[in-house]
C-alpha cells in the first residue's frame, strides 16, 4: 500500500509539471489570440485599438503581482519630429487628456519592476521589454502582427511571472516593458531611455534585451541573439543558460543590418549592452498574414524559459557586470575618426576625341579597391581611395566607316582624393565630394574582332573628380564622375585615332569597417 501511495504521488508530481508547462503555454495562446485578433485592427500606435492592448497589458501586469515602476504602470509619451528617428518626450499623466484635445497623439509604454534584495546590487537593472503596437488598417487589411511583435510582448509578460516566482533570488532590480511606437521609429524605447537618463539612472542599466519576433523558433532552427560584444562574457553566459534550457542558440557580437531597427537603439546609443533576440523573419513580416494560429506555441514557450533563466542570471549574479566600451557602428552617436571599405562596381567610359564628329559608345567595365574616410568633424570629411580600374569602349574606325568597330581597353590603377560633406546622421545620410584624381595607365590596347591594332604606352594621368554617395550605417552606395584633363594619349604617326581625353563614372558598393 505504502508503495502504491508513493507512487501516486510520483505520478501526480510529474502530471503537476506538465500542466505546468501547458499552463504557460495556455496563457501565451491566450495573449495572443487577444493580441492580434481582428478586434484589435492591428494596435497601431496610439490608437484606440492600441489603447486596448494598453489595458489588457496592464490587468496582466497587476493581476501577477508585478510592481507599477514610478506610481503607474503607465508611462505616457508623445513625439516630436526633430532628427531622422525624432525625439520622444515623457508625459505627465495629468497632461493627457489635454494633448489628446489638442489632436496630439499620445503614447504609452507599460512598465514594471521586480526589485532586488541585495543592498546594493537592487540600484542595478536588468531591462526586458518588447514593443506592442503594430502597423494598424492598411487598404481595408488588418495588420495583426502575431508575430511582430505580440509574441515578444507574451513572452515578456510570462518572464515576470517565471520571475515573481523566483524574486527572491533576484540581487539586481529587473524592469518589464512593453513599448509603444516603435513601428514609427522606437520612440517608446527612446522614451523610457530619456526618462531613465533625466533620473540618473541609465548608467545603472547593465543589459536591456529587446525581444522582437520570437514566435517562429521551428522555422527558424534558433533564437538569434546579437549584442553580444556590448557586454563581457555575454556570450559564454548564453551558451551555458542555451545548455540548461536545451535551446538552439546563434550569437552575434553587433547589430551590423541597416535596414532592421528595434528597441535596443535607444538604449545602445547611451552607452547600455544590449542583445537583440529574435527568432528571425520567417513570419509573414509586415504583412497581413502575420496571424496567431501559424505562431510556434511550444517553441515560444521554451524561448521565454530560455529568457526567463537568462534574465534570472543576469540579476542575481554577484558578479559584476562590465560593458565592454563597444557599440555597433549603427548605435554609435559620433563617427568614427576612421573608416576604410572594400568596395566593387562598375565603371561606363567616354572617349572625347578632339574635333571629330564620330562619337564613341561606352562600354560597361569593373572598378574594385579600398575605400578611406577620415572625418574631420561631424559634417566635414576627406576621402582616399585606391582602386583598380578596367574600362573600355567602343569607337568607330575613321578610315573605314562601315567597318566593325573598335574596342579601346585601359587598365589603371586611380587614386581619387576628395573634399566631402557629410549630410545626415551617423546611421544614415548622403555624402557629397569633389576633388581631383591620379591615375595610372599600365596597360591600354586597341583592337578590332580580338586582334590587337595598337598598343599604347603606360602614362601618368590626371583631372577632376565629384561624388555623391548614399550611407547607411556601414553600407555605402557611391555614384563616382571622373573628367580627365589632360589627352588620354598622345598617339604615333602611325596610330589609328586620333588624341582623346576620358569621361566616365562608376557605382560602387562598398562596407565600411
Amino acid at each position: 500500500m505504502h508503495r502504491k501511495v508513493i507512487l501516486l504521488l510520483l505520478v501526480l508530481l510529474l502530471m503537476g509539471g506538465n500542466l505546468s508547462a501547458q499552463t504557460q503555454q495556455q496563457r501565451l495562446e491566450k495573449h495572443l489570440y487577444y493580441l492580434a485578433s481582428d478586434s484589435l485592427r492591428g494596435r497601431a500606435a496610439g490608437s484606440p485599438d492600441s489603447r486596448k492592448a494598453a489595458q489588457y497589458i496592464e490587468n496582466e501586469y497587476r493581476q501577477m503581482g508585478l510592481q507599477p515602476f514610478g506610481t503607474t504602470y503607465r508611462h505616457y509619451f508623445i513625439t516630436r519630429y526633430s532628427s531622422i528617428r525624432g525625439n520622444a518626450s515623457p508625459l505627465n499623466p495629468d497632461s493627457v487628456d489635454y494633448y489628446r484635445q489638442h489632436d496630439r497623439t499620445v503614447y504609452c509604454n507599460l512598465v514594471g519592476v521586480i526589485e532586488g534584495n541585495d543592498p546594493a546590487l537592487k540600484n542595478e537593472f536588468i531591462v526586458i521589454g518588447g514593443h506592442y503596437d503594430h502597423l494598424g488598417v492598411r487598404n481595408g487589411q488588418v495588420y495583426n502582427g502575431a508575430d511582430d511583435n505580440a509574441s515578444g510582448t507574451a513572452s515578456v509578460t510570462e518572464v515576470a511571472r517565471q520571475l515573481l516566482a523566483r524574486r527572491g533570488e533576484l540581487k539586481r532590480s529587473v524592469l518589464i516593458c512593453a513599448f509603444d511606437a516603435e513601428e514609427i521609429g522606437l520612440y517608446g524605447s527612446q522614451a523610457l531611455s530619456n526618462e531613465l537618463k533625466r533620473l540618473g539612472m541609465i548608467g545603472k542599466v547593465k543589459m536591456m534585451m529587446s525581444i522582437d519576433m520570437v514566435g517562429w523558433l521551428k522555422q527558424g532552427k534558433r533564437l538569434r541573439l546579437t549584442g553580444t560584444g556590448t557586454l563581457d562574457d555575454c556570450a559564454a553566459l548564453i551558451r551555458q543558460v542555451a545548455d540548461e534550457t536545451a535551446l538552439p542558440v546563434s550569437t552575434s557580437r553587433f547589430e551590423s543590418s541597416p535596414f532592421t531597427a528595434t528597441d535596443t537603439e535607444p538604449f545602445a546609443s547611451k552607452g547600455v549592452p544590449t542583445l537583440a533576440v529574435t527568432t528571425g523573419l520567417k513570419s509573414p513580416y509586415h504583412k497581413p498574414g502575420d496571424d496567431p494560429e501559424l505562431i510556434d506555441y511550444p517553441g515560444l514557450s521554451r524561448v521565454t524559459d530560455f529568457l526567463a533563466a537568462l534574465t534570472l542570471r543576469m540579476a542575481s549574479d554577484q558578479q559584476p557586470m562590465v560593458a565592454s566600451g563597444h557599440l555597433a557602428p549603427k548605435h554609435r552617436g559620433t563617427r568614427k575618426l576612421f573608416e576604410v571599405a572594400p568596395v566593387i562596381g562598375y565603371n561606363n567610359t567616354n572617349l572625347h576625341f578632339h574635333g571629330s564628329i564620330l562619337q564613341p559608345f561606352s562600354r560597361i567595365g569593373l572598378t574594385t579597391g579600398l575605400s578611406t574616410q577620415w572625418n574631420l568633424c561631424s559634417h566635414f570629411g576627406i576621402q582616399a581611395d585606391a582602386l583598380y580600374e578596367f574600362a573600355h569602349a567602343y569607337y568607330p574606325d575613321q578610315t573605314a566607316l562601315f567597318s566593325s568597330a573598335n574596342t579601346y581597353r585601359q587598365q589603371s590603377v586611380v587614386v581619387p582624393v576628395q573634399f566631402r560633406a557629410l549630410l545626415g546622421g551617423t546611421q544614415a545620410g548622403f555624402n557629397l565630394g569633389v576633388g581631383g584624381f591620379y591615375g595610372y595607365r599600365f596597360r591600354s590596347t586597341l583592337d578590332a574582332d580580338g586582334t590587337i591594332l595598337q598598343t599604347y604606352p603606360s602614362q601618368h594621368q590626371y583631372g577632376v573628380v565629384w561624388s555623391f554617395e548614399l550611407r547607411m550605417t556601414n553600407l555605402s552606395f557611391a555614384f563616382t564622375s571622373y573628367y580627365q584633363l589632360q589627352d588620354l594619349f598622345t598617339p604615333p604617326s602611325t596610330s589609328i585615332i586620333p588624341p582623346a581625353k576620358k569621361q566616365s563614372f562608376a557605382f560602387t558598393v562598398g562596407f565600411y569597417f
